[in-house]
């Protein structure tokens, strides 16, 4: 049953909003490493907002699967009127939410593991734990937890979610899959197959899929 997939959905993006968390106050400027390059754009990042970001994009992912499991058990007359038929809730109804499958059960189990380990990255690094590049006052070197198997476990956890992620609502199934949201990529292909030559030109001239400039 498609309803079972609400826990796993709310669990996983409690989870990922909570690992994207700091539990310590951000370092003062005295106490940030003059970064590289990369690292500069790294600190800038985060400066801007790219762990709100990622928790924004985490909680309308899952409450659009949610809606659409919901959405689909409730008949025209359990919605109120100025709501049913709007354009928002015709595309909730379109895709038909599948029950647990195996890839999301994999996805979620991931996205559990991930934010697990970097909790434990948190709890075992205490005050020393930032987003930033720092070196505290009285840092020491914390080898022990997961510290004593990989130096950085802590974004070992962040892939295990991010690959969660992708999996758990990219997979058959889910709404992104079965809205039609990765589509033109699809239509692509089967254009590239069927006219060639052709339509590589014309991929050459317009380089955008859907908005120009990015996609």
């Amino acid at each position: 049953m498609s309803l079972l997939k609400i826990p796993f959905i709310l669990v996983s993006a409690i989870g990922i909003h909570i690992s994207l968390t700091s539990p310590s106050p951000s370092p003062s400027s005295k106490e940030c490493v003059v970064p590289s390059v990369f690292e500069f754009i790294t600190e800038w990042g985060i400066k801007l907002g790219c762990a709100g970001l990622m928790k924004t994009n985490t909680w309308v992912i899952s409450l659009v699967e949610v809606a659409n499991i919901l959405a689909t058990r409730l008949g025209p007359s359990d919605i109120p009127e100025g709501i049913s038929g709007t354009r928002a809730m015709q595309l909730l109804r379109v895709p038909h939410p599948t029950p647990i499958t195996p890839a999301f059960l994999v996805g979620s189990i991931a996205i559990a593991l991930g934010g697990a380990l970097r909790l434990y990255c948190m709890s075992t690094l205490g005050k020393f734990w930032s987003f930033n590049l720092s070196v505290r006052k009285e840092h020491r070197l914390v080898t022990s937890g997961p510290y004593s198997v990989v130096r950085h476990p802590s974004y070992t956890g962040l892939l295990l979610q991010s690959a969660g992620m992708a999996v758990a609502y990219g997979s058959q199934g889910s709404w992104m899959r079965q809205s039609g949201i990765f589509r033109p990529a699809l239509e692509d292909q089967m254009l590239q197959r069927a006219l060639g030559e052709e339509w590589e030109n014309w991929a050459k001239e317009v380089r955008y899929r859907l908005v120009p400039g990015i996609y």
